[in-house]
């Protein structure tokens, strides 16, 4: 299958692309699109038990509920494979995000959502429980990021993302010898995943700090002692944790919302909404303290990122 907004009229491509995603994907429900230019298309292959999507597409959100689950085949697992941009994906609670290089594996039988935050280019594999089974042994695949940055993740993510241009050069038989292929490197890439690790307590604790941030930093009541409590420790314990680590936990409230801010102050759909109600919305609690992050942040104000960002022509 191979598709695209291209030939379409702007006013239909989005609802267009819901159809492919879903049609390809397995169902999902989208939030409205940031852009009446919207732009995408994809390729697929498929055989039996398991099929390989290449996608590009602009900026978009939605989730998958209990509703989309059972309206789709649930018994499988995807395996996201970015070659560009940034998508943020959340699944039982856990916030990832994905960049060039990224792999990320979730599960189609729970609840999840995503948001392309930048023009995305990407490879998702989706193998039923029953294909994984029978070509590996393996009953569940570990959810979560796979290190794709050396040995078999390195190779699948590689080879996934070659994979688009030359999906018509595969005739039945080949395609049924590239999708065994496929999951050999994907069963080595996560043979380390498989092993239980041993985490030390303070990393694990980090982990913990920083996924409290990502998940309320647009709540302006978050501060130091908020952080803290949720992560059962004292702020002078949590001082002490970070203590050498690159980011303090303050620093990384900050930098999240700025960069909720600076997202939504480059969405043509919020063009009417104030900077001042949109750094709310982020988290912070000040207009002043809106306007003078920013500018330390990015080297200018609010108002000058977003009226260079809406002038852009989208690509």
């Amino acid at each position: 299958m191979e598709w695209a907004t291209a030939e379409l009229p702007a006013g239909d491509r989005y609802e267009a692309w819901r159809y492919a995603l879903n049609d390809t994907h397995l169902p999902w429900s989208l939030g409205r699109p940031q852009s009446k230019h919207f732009s995408a298309s994809l390729r697929s292959l498929a055989v039996e038990g398991l099929s390989i999507v290449d996608c590009a597409c602009d900026p978009c959100h939605g989730y998958r509920d209990f509703r989309d689950i059972r309206s789709g085949d649930d018994g499988c697992f995807g395996v996201l494979m970015v070659r560009k941009g940034r998508e943020r994906v959340e699944q039982d609670g856990e916030v990832v995000e994905l960049f060039a290089g990224s792999t990320l594996i979730w599960d189609a039988s729970r609840p999840a959502a995503f948001e392309v935050l930048e023009p995305l280019e990407k490879c998702t594999l989706l193998v039923t429980r029953d294909m994984l089974k029978r070509e590996t042994g393996l009953s569940e695949l570990p959810v979560g990021v796979l290190d794709s940055s050396r040995g078999f993740g390195a190779l699948l993510h590689g080879r996934a993302s070659l994979l688009g241009p030359v999906f018509t050069d595969f005739d039945e038989r080949e395609k049924v010898r590239l999708a065994s292929a496929m999951l050999m490197d994907l069963t080595h890439a996560i043979e380390a995943r498989l092993r239980p690790n041993a985490v030390p307590p303070r990393t694990r604790l980090i982990q913990r700090i920083n996924l409290i941030i990502d998940t309320k930093f647009s709540d302006p009541g978050l501060d130091l002692r908020g952080v803290a409590e949720c992560a059962g420790i004292s702020v002078r314990y949590l001082h002490q944790v970070l203590e050498g680590a690159t980011e303090t936990a303050g620093n990384r409230i900050v930098r999240r919302r700025l960069e909720a801010l600076q997202h939504a102050l480059s969405d043509p759909a919020l063009a009417s909404v104030s900077i001042t109600q949109i750094g709310f919305a982020s988290g912070f609690s000040s207009a002043t303290h809106i306007s003078r992050a920013f500018r330390e942040h990015y080297g200018e104000t609010p108002s000058e990122f977003r009226k260079k960002a809406l002038s852009t022509p989208i690509q």
